[in-house]
């Protein structure tokens, strides 16, 4: 591979603009090669900070204490803002605030002729850094001055002008329900959650892979103390290396001597990669887009019915098939979308093009990361929900008569997969297999293998048939459960897959011709600890426990989906008594970072 810089190091040249309005026109006619705004623009990287690292931030509403007005009674008041279109500063509190305002309704975002008084509070009104109330820290210092009523700002902007807890005790946030909370309980009361700013570069031509480079170099050469980057660095190297946060004055590419968020914000401790598929609808979030959309569009969108139907996702022909005969005897609650991939499905639900779907752990983390929150979980017993064993087991299961394998010596045997992405079939045994290995390249450790969504020119997709090969759906003949399965029977010599699989498809469970005449102890389940025990005994010989599979949905959409659901089950409880069932979770992202629990650097969506 040719490489992307120049042996002595990066070239990088600035241009200045006053706006960031102008500096994305210049990117946008190729004048410039990166900038910091989003809404036209292709996200290439995300900020993390360094208190709690991470990649959102939450906007905030702050008022000083007894002022005596909550959110809804803003009108009227002394606004502070960090800018016209930013995020937490205007986006999001007009957003929600503007559909509350009287008919007829014109866009805001018009010039200061049209509407002065959104400068009044101002020393001049240009989207700089010029003005002394523009930006976070300005639109606190609005509010602090006594110019204005309330400030919109992120969520550590009063914990960086406020050292001292006693000033910050003279501050309150106003909460979505009305009520007033201190400003230390942020998490609790916010206006909404923000993705953390991001560097960006024209969607045509960007340039993306040579601007990573530049940024890998910057974060290493700057920041090696913060981030084991294991990349070159220039001939400066021994200079730059002690340019990382609070090391040196001469330069530091997260922090601003002279004045707060330069270039970069001052909190960011570096710059993380987005998938490359994300586009700015999918790093936003349908919620802010919408936003921003009623904003420039001066319309709000009606409000949804209570009787609205649930637009639920299918993978595939069979999957729409099974959805069209759902929806079809579902009293009109149910209707169809269509997509080739779980992560196209991902997608659909966080545009607003469908609404829910069901996922197992590892997509369910993935869509967690998207913004989406679990709904209903899959319930696979007929106990009570009281008394359910939380989640299913992931097993490593082969043929009885190949009984020289065992856990401690996979390497070089064929493999066969759920998924890419999925719990059981791939997250738990390759986090396993990291942990030992250190190596995540898995087409190496396995002779051969059929992993659907691996790269289709690696041995991980050479045992794949079907019209779609090495496709992470049905049109693959060996995806899912059943698919890893049948791999086994026909060609692996180990199946990654869930305990109940292994019983479904033998003793007559299953009419296929693959299946037929296939007996339960024709198989046995790798443990650990490097023994093997019979299917039976899967409780004391697993690879590790995981959650149940669950619907996941748009916070926004979860009512909806829950109670559309809850009907739904009502009405097909005959049918489903015997059947997979499904049963309420707390609509929260469940904690399943496969990174902390096995070791394996988690794919995100590709």
């Amino acid at each position: 591979m040719k490489p992307l810089l120049p042996a002595d190091g990066p070239q990088l040249a600035c241009v200045k603009k006053t706006s960031y309005a102008d500096c994305i026109k210049a990117i946008s006619s190729q004048a410039l090669v990166t900038g910091a705004s989003l809404y036209h623009a292709k996200v290439l990287h995300s900020h993390c900070s360094l208190s709690e690292p991470q990649t959102s931030y939450m906007a905030v509403a702050v008022v000083k204490k007894g002022t005596g007005f909550n959110l809804k009674e803003l009108q009227g008041k002394k606004s502070c803002h960090t800018g016209l279109g930013r995020s937490a500063g205007w986006n999001v509190p007009i957003g929600l605030l503007f559909c509350e305002f009287p008919e007829p309704r014109e866009p805001i975002e018009k010039d200061s002729v049209s509407f002065p008084q959104l400068c009044q509070l101002c020393s001049g009104c240009g989207c700089s850094s010029l003005q002394p109330y523009f930006g976070y820290t300005g639109a606190f210092k609005c509010l602090k001055d006594g110019g204005g009523d309330v400030a919109f700002v992120k969520h550590t902007t009063i914990f960086e002008v406020l050292s001292q807890k006693s000033d910050r005790d003279q501050y309150e946030l106003l909460c979505l329900d009305g009520t007033r909370k201190p400003v230390d309980q942020f998490e609790q009361c916010y206006l909404a959650r923000i993705p953390s700013h991001a560097v960006v570069a024209r969607t045509v031509d960007g340039k993306e892979d040579l601007i990573w480079e530049i940024l890998k170099v910057a974060q290493s050469c700057f920041l090696l103390s913060l981030i084991p980057v294991a990349i070159y660095c220039s001939p400066r190297k021994k200079k730059q290396e002690h340019f990382g946060k609070g090391k040196s004055k001469d330069f530091q590419l997260f922090d601003s001597p002279i004045e707060k968020d330069l270039l970069f914000k001052n909190s960011a401790i570096g710059l993380l990669r987005v998938p490359p598929r994300m586009d700015y609808r999918l790093y936003l979030g349908h919620s802010y887009v919408t936003a921003i959309r009623n904003l420039r569009e001066a319309k709000c969108p009606e409000t949804p019915s209570s009787s609205a139907a649930v637009k639920w996702c299918a993978l595939s022909h069979h999957e729409r098939r099974k959805c069209d005969e759902w929806s079809v005897n579902s009293g009109g609650q149910i209707e169809c979308e269509s997509a080739e991939t779980t992560e196209d499905c991902i997608d659909k639900i966080v545009n607003g093009e469908a609404d829910a779907m069901s996922l197992d752990g590892g997509y369910a983390y993935i869509a967690g990361q998207c913004g989406l929150v679990p709904v209903m979980a899959e319930k696979y017993d007929d106990g009570s929900c009281t008394d359910q064993e939380k989640g299913y087991y992931a097993v490593a299961v082969v043929k009885k008569s190949d009984r020289d394998i065992t856990w401690d010596n996979l390497k070089g045997k064929k493999s066969c997969h759920t998924a890419v992405d999925r719990t059981a079939g791939w997250n738990i045994p390759m986090g396993l297999l990291y942990s030992r290995t250190k190596s995540c390249k898995f087409d190496e450790y396995f002779s051969q293998g059929c992993a659907p969504g691996y790269e289709k020119n690696s041995t991980l997709c050479d045992l794949c048939i079907g019209p779609n090969k090495c496709a992470p759906n049905n049109k693959e003949g060996y995806y899912g459960y059943t698919g890893a399965f049948r791999c086994l029977v026909e060609k692996g010599d180990v199946a990654f897959v869930k305990a109940q699989t292994i019983l479904q498809n033998t003793e007559g469970n299953n009419n296929e011709a693959w299946a037929k005449g296939l007996k339960l102890d024709d198989f046995e389940l790798l443990c650990p600890d490097g023994s093997r025990k019979p299917v039976q005994d899967y409780k004391s010989c697993h690879l590790a426990q995981a959650p149940n599979h669950v619907v996941v949905s748009r916070k926004e959409k979860a009512d909806r989906v829950s109670n559309v659901l809850h009907f739904q089950l009502d009405s097909w409880k005959p049918v489903l008594s015997t059947k997979v069932k499904i049963q309420e979770v707390a609509a929260t992202v469940m904690e399943m970072d496969a990174h902390k629990i096995h070791g394996l650097p988690l794919a995100s969506m590709a």
